[in-house]
């Protein structure tokens, strides 16, 4: 009796009711453990002394679920039957999911006598699974889902995976990943994936492949190990976005952003990518003497004829494996990769001598032009600057023809250097280096909430911008010094407030063994870090961006943001951009400039926000100059918009 007793005592003080009742009409109840009553609010008398049915509590959406599961249990001859997760409905009306197991007691005949079995409350988990399966229909509907096994063969595709490739997913179970591969992509970057992977780390990066049909896509894709529970890897899956069309828009603008739009020949910033990809090219410029005036007398209309007409009569008398460049109004360039050294500066010689001698016609119009001609045969980092050295030069000797020496460029260099070393040493030493702020403006809350520190020098009533002198800087070792001046002068200012604001780091910034730890400790100084957003100049195109990386993490550390600038041209590279963890996007102003043309700037613009939004980063317009641009920035759902519209850099914020 002591230990029925017992027993008992243990059961109520469980949070498993256990239950026993009739195989009759209703169920009524014959046993029911006294905790009942904290779990449904009803006593034990109350099932007892039949007051309540147990049938009556079962939701009605679930009751005939609950009956036809009763009677597969008596005609099946059934011993015991675990329940399809019901809803029963409390005395105080609230509902809650149960686990029911129930077992029967049969007469000699196989007719039931009574039931018993026991419920537990599984509320909790039930709305828990409702949660990861509401989070995992977003994960299928928004991102392109596989898992593989250890070996790598597919063992689950969602549906956005196979609409984005093409393939029904009979085609790619027990398949490898490899179907998908682009034969241009190295196979290191797979070698690396694995070692990653395996290691149980997660890898990420950019993958171009193929779809069922060939058509190459491009995919933002991170794969993870899943652990079993001794920790050993189970399988693998790998999550992806589709950014193909931000892609193939970087690529459009890229290609329109190489080609002179008159002539369709490349333009300053295609040759300086084909320069940096030849082995050891030769240069020669072109240079239309006085066009302004040609302009002027015959009108634009003509003067755009002549220059499709030059254009079209340098690329009849170049050689054929010489490429051809216009890279400015009046400027050409040839670049030469095949001829030697002589012979190309006979060839360009007698180019010269015709382009000056042979009139070009245009409509009715016959136009003899005087061409100024400068050949460059120096190393390929050198060989535009030395040209246009030698142009120079020969404008400012009256000559036509140029061919570069080094006594030329010692004579222009060393005059330009004494000039603006010293030019810089004096604006350090009356403290004319300063700093000027201009306002970055929320385009939600309608609010200027950061400002942006410009560096420049005052020198009397002029403000000299930092084109015209940072170059020289870095030369004469007085770079980092005006860095510093920045960081003081405008942590200064805004130590005193609690605006956000941003300092732009170059290459050399990030890298210098002296500057970083002035800029930590003024950071700490100042107590600035929660308000610091540091600018990484994307245009630089950082190489070291893996030795940079303890640099980024402690800036992260210490509270500081980070932020891309100008984004969309130049260097852009999605791998480098995610390695950053940028809070912030600044598209770069050229591209917005532009937002109103028809050269794909537009298309650009949008799938740059896109991905920005995917990776939860914000977006910030840069050069949003008119009212016109604003609205559009706006309409896009760009963050914040910076220009001369919102307000012009200033030594005093607004």
């Amino acid at each position: 009796m002591i230990q029925k007793e017992n027993f008992e005592q243990y059961l109520n003080q469980s949070p498993t009711i256990f239950f026993k009742w009739s195989a009759t009409l209703n169920w009524p109840v014959i046993y029911v453990t006294e905790n009942v009553i904290t779990l449904l609010g009803y006593t034990q008398e109350d099932f007892l002394t039949q007051e309540i049915h147990y049938i009556d509590l079962i939701h009605k959406k679930d009751l005939a679920m609950i009956l036809q599961e009763m009677n597969n249990l008596l005609t099946n001859t059934l011993t015991n039957l675990k329940h399809t997760p019901y809803r029963l409905i409390k005395k105080d009306k609230t509902v809650i999911w149960v686990e029911d197991f129930t077992q029967v007691v049969r007469d000699t005949q196989g007719q039931p006598l009574y039931y018993f079995g026991y419920i537990n409350d599984i509320t909790l988990l039930k709305n828990a699974n409702k949660d990861l399966e509401t989070y995992k229909n977003l994960l299928d509907a928004n991102n392109i889902i596989t898992i593989a096994n250890k070996q790598g063969q597919i063992i689950h595709a969602n549906d956005m995976f196979l609409k984005n490739s093409g393939y029904t997913l009979e085609e790619v179970l027990g398949k490898p990943h490899s179907i998908l591969r682009d034969k241009e992509t190295p196979l290191c970057i797979f070698k690396t994936m694995w070692k990653t992977i395996k290691q149980k780390k997660s890898w990420q990066g950019i993958l171009k492949s193929r779809k069922k049909d060939g058509t190459p896509f491009y995919a933002d894709i991170c794969i993870s190990p899943l652990l079993d529970d001794q920790g050993k890897i189970e399988k693998y899956i790998g999550i992806r976005h589709d950014v193909t069309a931000l892609i193939e828009a970087t690529e459009a603008l890229r290609i329109q952003s190489q080609t002179d739009n008159l002539t369709g020949l490349g333009n300053r910033f295609k040759l300086l990518q084909d320069i940096e990809k030849a082995h050891r090219p030769f240069l020669v410029l072109f240079d239309i003497a006085r066009f302004g005036e040609i302009n002027d007398f015959y009108g634009y209309k003509i003067g755009d004829k002549l220059i499709v007409a030059f254009a079209q009569k340098i690329r009849l008398l170049a050689n054929e494996h010489c490429k051809l460049y216009r890279i400015n109004a009046d400027e050409f360039v040839l670049l030469n990769e095949t001829i030697k050294a002589d012979e190309f500066i006979k060839a360009i010689q007698n180019i010269h001598f015709i382009l000056n001698h042979e009139a070009l016609h245009v409509d009715d119009k016959t136009i003899v032009v005087s061409v100024v001609t400068s050949v460059s045969l120096e190393p390929k980092e050198t060989l535009m600057a030395t040209a246009d050295i030698a142009k120079n030069y020969a404008k400012n000797n009256h000559i036509l023809f140029c061919h570069y020496t080094k006594e030329i460029e010692l004579a222009k260099e060393y005059e330009q250097n004494i000039y603006w070393a010293s030019k810089i040493k004096k604006a350090l030493e009356e403290d004319k280096v300063t700093t000027f702020f201009q306002p970055i403006f929320n385009n939600v809350t309608q609010k200027i909430e950061k400002y942006e520190a410009l560096v420049r020098i005052v020198d009397g009533d002029e403000i000299i911008s930092p084109f015209s002198f940072l170059d020289i800087a870095k030369k004469t070792h007085q770079y980092l010094e005006i860095t510093k001046r920045v960081i003081q002068k405008s942590f200064d200012v805004f130590s005193k407030n609690d605006l956000d604001f941003s300092i732009n780091l170059t290459r050399e910034d990030i890298l210098s063994d002296e500057l970083r730890p002035y800029l930590w400790a003024s950071v700490h100084e100042y107590n600035v870090q929660k308000r610091l957003i540091l600018e990484i100049v994307e245009s630089e195109g950082i190489k070291e961006i893996d030795s940079i990386e303890q640099f980024l993490r402690k800036a992260r550390d210490c509270g500081c943001r980070l932020a891309i600038d100008d984004f969309g041209t130049g260097y852009s590279n999605f791998e480098y951009l995610i390695k950053l963890e940028a809070t912030y996007i600044k598209i770069d102003g050229s591209i917005i400039q532009k937002i109103h043309g028809n050269d794909g700037a537009m298309d650009v613009i949008k799938a740059i926000i896109t991905f920005a939004k995917a990776r939860g980063m914000k977006t910030i317009a840069e050069f949003v100059s008119t009212k016109e641009i604003f609205d559009t920035v706006c309409e896009l759902g760009i963050d914040y918009s910076q220009g001369y519209y919102i307000g012009k850099p200033s030594p005093q914020l607004l």
